[in-house]
C-alpha cells in the first residue's frame, strides 16, 4: 500500500477540517453584520446599496407559520377550500428512516458475516409493495477519525 497516498489524505482531511471551520467562523459573522446592515437600510430607507463593487439590494421575505398546530391549518384549507394545498403523499424523512432501519439489519448481518451488503439486499428486505415502489441506492465513503 503506499503510504504517501495514505498520508497525502489525512493532509487534505486536516486542511478541508480547517477551511471548514475557518467558513462556518466566516458565515457566522456575516449573518450577525446581514441583521446589523438590513436594519441600517431600513431606517435609511434604502432598497439598494453599493460597496466595493458589490450591490447590496433588500429582498421581501416572507413566511407563515401555524398559530396553533399544522391539523388547524388544514382544517382551515379545507373551509376555504383550498384543498389543492393539502398532499396526498408521504413523508420523505420518515420514508428515509424507515428504509435506513430496514438496511441497518442487512448492513449489520453483512458485517457479521465480514462482507459488503447490496442495494439489492437492502430492497429485497422491504416489504413486497414498498421494494417495488422503491430505488435503493447504497453508496459507501470513507470514514475517519483520530487514531
Amino acid at each position: 500500500m503506499d503510504t504517501a497516498k495514505v498520508k497525502e489524505y489525512v493532509c487534505l482531511e486536516r486542511r478541508v477540517d480547517a477551511l471548514s471551520a475557518e467558513l462556518k467562523q466566516a458565515k457566522h459573522d456575516l449573518g450577525e453584520l446581514e441583521a446589523v446592515v438590513v436594519n441600517e437600510m431600513l431606517n435609511a430607507g434604502f432598497q439598494k446599496v453599493t460597496a466595493d463593487g458589490r450591490t447590496l439590494t433588500l429582498k421581501p421575505k416572507v413566511e407563515a407559520s401555524p398559530v396553533e398546530d399544522r391539523w388547524a391549518v388544514v382544517e382551515a384549507l379545507k373551509q376555504a377550500g383550498l384543498d389543492q394545498f393539502i398532499p396526498q403523499n408521504y413523508n420523505d424523512s420518515q420514508l428515509r428512516g424507515f428504509v435506513k432501519e430496514i438496511a441497518s439489519g442487512v448492513l449489520a448481518l453483512a458485517e457479521r458475516e465480514e462482507r459488503v451488503a447490496t442495494a439489492e439486499e437492502i430492497q429485497a428486505a422491504m416489504p413486497e409493495p414498498l421494494g417495488k415502489a422503491l430505488k435503493v441506492w447504497l453508496g459507501h465513503e470513507l470514514s475517519s477519525r483520530k487514531a
